[in-house]
């Protein structure tokens, strides 16, 4: 959480501070901070002692910037935020170090705040230091308090200022000790799907995304698990609610680009993720397609265990992103270029070992014991029988 204008303060106040997160405490919310370094204000009471030591701390540079650090620091400083309260009063901040004793400075406050304080984790806008330190702050917090967080957010910087270098690329190495991204402003969600796999994601990580320039889109989001935040204009209130009716903490993610994923499109433009339910499956499609699109599903019906016969397909009203609608797992469904549908695809589950019908004349059904087609005594097998008595069974080992 990043706590602004006179709330910022509060860092020097632990009083205020502290009453602050026990208030989002007992509404059962969790509070994460931004505090970090590669800055630091000019109100710090060590800024002469750290002054002092050179360039071991501050980052030289040309100086310039607020007019206080021009009058009192003078030169070999870089000028970092700048921000003005309400009250008028200026808050400078020069730039530090990537590595230097500050940061042992930073890790025991830290520790202070996760003890007395109980902050549940930190929000960093870029990371100003390296491995190392990352995993000192990943210990300091496992140690200090149960289930704390780290979500990291950053802009594109591939763009930005020419830097040409991705994020995702940059920060990799502190990814195995963060829980959350939020990539960001200049990402551009009209790219490919690989790049939102790779780029934006988080998935091939082990981490979950949020989207954040322009509100992100809502549609190619969801395939990968991903909404925007309240911020900005973005209201994904009336997806989470969509989530939280389909228990959507219970299901199994399976995404388009896994080989095992039971739900596909015949449109390579269009792409399918499954959230899948013993009982019911949500099924993503998001289109890359640059027209209009009709698709039909390929569904694995084992794989979902559930019986086709019973199954039927319905698109929930979710406001902001589709209107409600109900088709057959068999028909064509619409998809704009650009969008695409939430589905709840949900009928009779099938246990393993129970015969369903497959079409007209086909049945499942399960067999055990020795058998002529039994790789060993005990073994199981789904027997694919024809009604017609002269055809042969076909077997599928289990």
């Amino acid at each position: 959480m990043a706590i602004k204008s006179e709330k910022n303060l509060c860092v020097a106040c632990p009083l205020k501070l502290s009453t602050f997160v026990n208030s989002y405490h007992e509404m059962g919310v969790k509070v994460k901070i931004y505090y970090t370094v590669r800055e630091l204000s000019n109100h710090v009471a060590e800024l002469w002692a750290l002054r002092s030591l050179g360039t071991e701390v501050f980052t030289d540079g040309p100086g310039g910037g607020n007019s206080w650090l021009r009058e009192h620091l003078v030169d070999h400083y870089a000028p970092a935020w700048h921000h003005v309260f309400p009250d008028g009063e200026v808050d400078a901040a020069i730039a530090t170090t990537g590595l230097s004793r500050w940061h042992n400075y930073y890790l025991e406050g830290l520790a202070w705040l996760l003890k007395n304080v109980e902050i549940d984790g930190l929000y960093l806008d870029g990371i100003g230091y390296d491995r190392e330190i990352m995993k000192r702050v990943r210990k300091v917090m496992d140690r200090a308090r149960t289930g704390c967080l780290i979500d990291f957010h950053s802009g594109n910087e591939f763009p930005f200022h020419d830097l040409r270098i991705s994020p995702a690329n940059k920060y990799m190495e502190h990814f195995p000790y963060i829980n959350s991204l939020w990539f960001g402003e200049g990402y551009d969600y009209n790219t490919s799907p690989d790049y939102w796999l790779v780029e934006v994601s988080g998935i091939p990580f082990g981490l979950f995304g949020e989207m954040l320039q322009d509100n992100g889109n809502p549609w190619r989001g969801m395939i990968y698990g991903m909404t925007a935040r309240y911020y900005s204009g973005a209201d994904p209130k009336h997806i989470w609610k969509l989530w939280d009716e389909f228990g959507i903490q219970d299901a199994k993610m399976i995404g388009y680009w896994s080989p095992n994923c039971p739900v596909r499109t015949d449109n390579k433009d269009a792409l399918a993720t499954v959230y899948s339910k013993k009982d019911k499956v949500l099924i993503s499609i998001a289109s890359w397609a640059e027209e209009s699109v009709r698709v039909r599903l390929t569904i694995d019906w084992d794989a979902l265990g559930l019986d086709p016969a019973t199954c039927r397909l319905t698109a929930p009203a979710i406001p902001g992103f589709q209107d409600a609608a109900s088709f057959s797992p068999h028909d064509e469904i619409p998809v704009q270029p650009g969008k695409g549908w939430l589905l709840i695809l949900q009928g009779r589950s099938v246990q393993l070992g129970e015969s369903r019908e497959i079409g007209t004349s086909y049945t499942w059904r399960k067999v055990t014991g020795a058998a002529a087609f039994a790789p060993r005594d005990g073994a199981g097998a789904l027997v694919f029988t024809p009604e017609d008595s002269g055809a042969p069974p076909q077997v599928r080992m289990i």
